[in-house]
């Protein structure tokens, strides 16, 4: 089922606004945070821990600490396979975005060519 669909007969799950303010929180609250996101979105879209477990290959042990913030060592890998099984790894390149070059420095370094090194003339003697 699609959060969408899921959000059309539940509007008032959907509409419940929880931002977190990353750049003031402990990595733990974080952590926390995202446990909660990650469990209410599953059951949202009406995928069991059990399935998630059978997706990804994290025990179901570990996807109930997470969820209920009792885990504070998940690793990136099984978190990753975690959105991939509930469908919300699309927009994992947004967490650290592309940095597009300045246009003026690329300019900049464009007329400036590089010269190779010159150890002097050496004299054979």
């Amino acid at each position: 089922m699609e959060l969408r669909t899921y959000c059309r007969n539940n509007p008032y799950i959907c509409t419940m606004s929880t931002r977190l303010d990353a750049q003031n929180q402990s990595p733990a609250r974080i952590i926390i945070f995202l446990g909660q996101r990650f469990k209410a979105t599953r059951i949202a879209l009406q995928i069991t821990q059990k399935e998630v477990s059978e997706k990804t290959g994290v025990s179901m042990s570990t996807i109930r600490r997470f969820e209920n913030g009792l885990t504070f060592n998940l690793t990136l890998a099984h978190f990753i396979a975690m959105l991939q099984a509930i469908g919300f790894a699309d927009n994992l390149e947004d967490v650290i975005p592309e940095i597009l070059p300045d246009p003026n420095l690329l300019f900049k370094m464009q007329n400036k060519q590089r010269k190779r090194a010159s150890h002097g003339k050496r004299s054979i003697g």
